[in-house]
Formats: C-alpha cells, sequence, structure tokens
C-alpha cells in the first residue's frame, strides 16, 4: 500500500491546515501514517535492537527471572505466548513466537530492568522519542485538551517484540502476531529488523506488518523498508474518543520463513484510569464499553483497558 507520510518539522507547525488535513485523511481511510526527519531516530533505534538481542540471547531461566505475575495485574517484564486472537476461521490462535519486555515510558518504579545487560538505557531513550513526537500528532488530529485528553495524564508503554524464527514447518498458524485493534488511543511502531543466522537481513517479501485500511476487508502490507520512518497507529480507544471521526487500525504480522527473526518496538498511548468518556463511536455497542459503562453511558479508561486485557490473554 501506499503508505502517507509527513515530516517530523511539520508537526511542529499545527497551523498548516493542508498538511493536518493529509494526516487526518491517512489515520481515517488507512489507520496508519509515516513519520520522517525524526532527529536521532536511526541511531536510537539501532542502539535498541542491539540491546534486545542481547537480551534475547540470555537464557530462558535467566529471561523468565523479569517476568510478572499476571494473576496479581502486573503486565510489566518478560513473556512469551501470553496473548491470542482469532483466526481468519474464528479460531483462537496463541502467538506462541512473540516475546515481549513491557515497560512504562519515562521510567517508573514498577518497570523491572534486567541486570545482565542495559536494555534500560537505549528501550527509554527510543520510548521517549516515539512518546513525544506522537504527542505532536495527537495535537495535529485533536486528542489534547481539547476533548478532555490532557497529554500530561497520557501514559507511554513501550513493548520490545522479539518474534522467534519458526523451525515448524507444519505450523498451524502463519502469524506471528495474529490480527486485532489495539486497545488504547494510539500506537507508535518503530520498524522493524530481520535477521538469519545472525546476520541482519531484508524483510521477506511474504512477511512484516499488514493492516487492514477502512472500508476494506483485505490485508495490505505495509512498506517497511526505510529505516528512517516511525509510523503511527490508531486504537479502539482513540477511536472512541473521535467518535469515529479516526478509526482503530486492524493489523497482523506474518510469520517469516527460512529461520529468520524480527525485532521491534511498539510505544502504546494510554489514559490515565481516571479518564471517563461519553462516546456515539460504533464501538460502544462492544461489550467492553457496554458492560462497563455507568449509568449516563460514559466508561473509565481502566474498565476498558482491563476488560481487552482479560479478553486477548491466552487462556
Amino acid at each position: 500500500m501506499k503508505l502517507e507520510i509527513i515530516s517530523h518539522n511539520d508537526l511542529i507547525d499545527s497551523a498548516n491546515t493542508a498538511i493536518v488535513n493529509k494526516a487526518k485523511k491517512a489515520l481515517f481511510e488507512s489507520g496508519i501514517i509515516g513519520i520522517r526527519d525524526v532527529p536521532r531516530f536511526v541511531e536510537t533505534n539501532r542502539d535498541y535492537i542491539n540491546a534486545a538481542r542481547q537480551f534475547s540471547s540470555l537464557s530462558k531461566n535467566i529471561k523468565e527471572q523479569y517476568a510478572p505475575d499476571r494473576d496479581a495485574g502486573d503486565t510489566e517484564g518478560y513473556e512469551q505466548g501470553a496473548e491470542w486472537f482469532k483466526d481468519q476461521n474464528g479460531d483462537w490462535q496463541i502467538d506462541d513466537k512473540k516475546i515481549s519486555y513491557y515497560a512504562f515510558v519515562p521510567d517508573q518504579p514498577q518497570n523491572k530492568w534486567p541486570r545482565e545487560i542495559d536494555l534500560k538505557t537505549p528501550y527509554l531513550a527510543l520510548g521517549k522519542l516515539i512518546f513525544e513526537t506522537g504527542k505532536h500528532l495527537l495535537n495535529f488530529i485533536g486528542i489534547n485538551d481539547s476533548i478532555g485528553i490532557p497529554h500530561h495524564e497520557l501514559a507511554g508503554y513501550g513493548r520490545m517484540l522479539h518474534y522467534q524464527k519458526e523451525n515448524d514447518t507444519h505450523a498451524h498458524n502463519p502469524n506471528w502476531c495474529g490480527a486485532h485493534f489495539d486497545h488504547g488511543v494510539f500506537t507508535g511502531l518503530a520498524p522493524a529488523y530481520y535477521f538469519k543466522n545472525g546476520e541482519e537481513v531484508e524483510e521477506p517479501k511474504e512477511s512484516g506488518l499488514y493492516i487492514m485500511p477502512t472500508n476494506s476487508k483485505e490485508f495490505i502490507k505495509v512498506d517497511a523498508a526505510d529505516k528512517s520512518i516511525l509510523f503511527f497507529q490508531v486504537g479502539e480507544f482513540g477511536q472512541l474518543i473521535m467518535n469515529d471521526h479516526i478509526r482503530a487500525t486492524k493489523h497482523l504480522v506474518k510469520k517469516a520463513k527460512d529461520n529468520i527473526e524480527r525485532f521491534t518496538f511498539a510505544l502504546f498511548y494510554s489514559c490515565s484510569d481516571n479518564i471517563v468518556i461519553h462516546s456515539t463511536s460504533e464501538l460502544t455497542k462492544d461489550a467492553r464499553y457496554a458492560d462497563n459503562k455507568l449509568a449516563d453511558g460514559r466508561v473509565y479508561y481502566k474498565k476498558w483497558g482491563d476488560a481487552s486485557f482479560a479478553r486477548y490473554r491466552a487462556r
């Protein structure tokens, strides 16, 4: 698909009506936009990729020391195969080849950081760069104080993603990450890096990020070859806030063959738990909204988020 791309320099000038309209149109029609010219993005992302690979090379016993207690409501730290999504046949498939490492950005006391290698420094540096860039874009499309979503109350939640190589040629699940919508407000995505036998390779033709544009029933691959482009897509709470004026982005990640692995980073924009909204979006029919709304029809972000985590936690 043709990706709409705007410059980071244009984000600073929110009075540029033509660029604002271009951004809104991209996010409504396809649900994704690229940002170029982000200062020090390529170097910062490279530093993070190197650290993520070092962490992933540690033994499983070491990595599991940093696993969260999901039953206690914790999510920070390392996990593998903790999510499931429905495939094209409506069957639940666990993303068993997806490894994650979650942490708040900026740093918070509940974050866990490995002692064996320095994942913390490059992780937070990349997360902060994405977080601040995305706030400019949120201003562009009107998700800010003007609709009761002050940016100082937004939380950045980072996710290191390592999609492990698939050795089973008969694996039933063709996806590293099943088709879904992010439940938060917004998501920043760094371009992925691929490796085979320890050597960096180009993204395989068949694999990578696919999205389903608005008013389409087909997934289309996003061209992510340019490692200087930072991506942003819309979450479901963003659609709720904007009453369907922008649309959440349905997406998946297809596996690569031939023992290739994939590393990337996602930064989720979440509201504070006490943010409460009243929406006229079609998503109000979703059980996560309908079952948790107040008598006046409003819903708290915490209720929406908790219901979303419960729906997609693999069982």
